[in-house]
């Protein structure tokens, strides 16, 4: 008797371990990516293997049918800013922000506060995976990077990164930047992006620029201690739109390995053909 109990004990654990998992990914299942912000025609996601969706321009039928077509579907969320046109930017602006990101003049989130959290975890991000999108691409999580005067907030973002994955283990996760955290957050996240690598957007002079071929590769090398070090997947977002600059940035890129997509800084397109962007070849 008491060994049928400790066996039914056991196997129980066992199953408990299965169902905690969450879903890897890796280069295979993601290349190519895309990423747009705007409204996608579901007729030009069939090349890709994976998308990074703006959820709020689509409905579950809309994301049902962009399944259809192949590719995963994962949806955007920003964690330490919030845009005005948000339909919760009001309730997080009565609990009151830290700034404002004159870039995109989008407000700083006081995350210490554990109602901006609770507001996150427990309503923006249900109403988001009700749609039944595969993930979510956790953005702004350097808004609390050390050279920040909001690094003391970093704890609490780890912790909100860490109640997502507890509240939902069974989706997929991706940490956009956020390097600073990344010792913590490789248990829980499923893959990491980082952006401009070979091109960057200057803000202040409103251009697209070529990095060096040193500073490439000191951003490079940037990349492959961080994935080695994680064991997760980096995905490159660089930012390039003359046809000279998407092509060097394109060149660089294909000869690391490493998944990546060209866009504007706006990251409003998503072209049908994806050969140019993103290392995509034809199966």
């Amino acid at each position: 008797m008491f060994k049928n109990i400790v066996l039914i004990l056991f196997l129980g654990f066992i199953v408990q371990c299965k169902t905690s998992e969450f879903p890897t990914i890796n280069n295979k299942s993601i290349v190519p990516f895309g990423i747009s912000y705007a409204r996608v025609d579901p007729a030009d996601v069939s090349n890709y293997k994976m998308i990074i969706i703006e959820p709020d321009f689509y409905t579950p039928s809309d994301i049902h049918t962009f399944k259809l077509k192949g590719p995963s579907v994962i949806a955007y969320v920003t964690l330490g800013e919030v845009d005005k046109y948000r339909w919760y930017y009001k309730d997080l602006e009565k609990i009151g922000f830290l700034g404002i990101n004159e870039n995109w003049d989008s407000p700083f989130l006081d995350l210490e506060d554990p109602e901006t959290r609770k507001l996150i975890l427990e309503k923006v991000i249900p109403r988001i995976l009700e749609k039944g999108v595969d993930g979510l691409f956790l953005d702004t999580v350097d808004a609390v990077s050390p050279y920040t005067s909001r690094k003391h907030l970093a704890p609490y973002m780890l912790q909100l990164i860490k109640d997502i994955r507890k509240a939902y283990p069974d989706i997929i996760i991706i940490q956009n930047a956020g390097l600073f955290l990344l010792e913590e957050t490789k248990d829980v996240v499923d893959a990491v992006a980082i952006e401009d690598v070979a091109t960057m957007y200057n803000f202040d002079t409103k251009e697209y620029i070529v990095v060096t071929e040193s500073e490439f590769e000191k951003r490079m090398e940037l990349v492959n201690t961080h994935s080695k070090k994680s064991g997760l997947p980096f995905l490159i977002i660089d930012f390039a739109v003359t046809p000279e600059t998407i092509l060097t940035a394109s060149d660089r890129l294909r000869k690391e390995g490493y998944p990546y997509f060209i866009s504007n800084i706006s990251l409003d397109t998503l072209p049908a053909n994806p050969a140019v962007i993103t290392n995509f070849k034809k199966q």
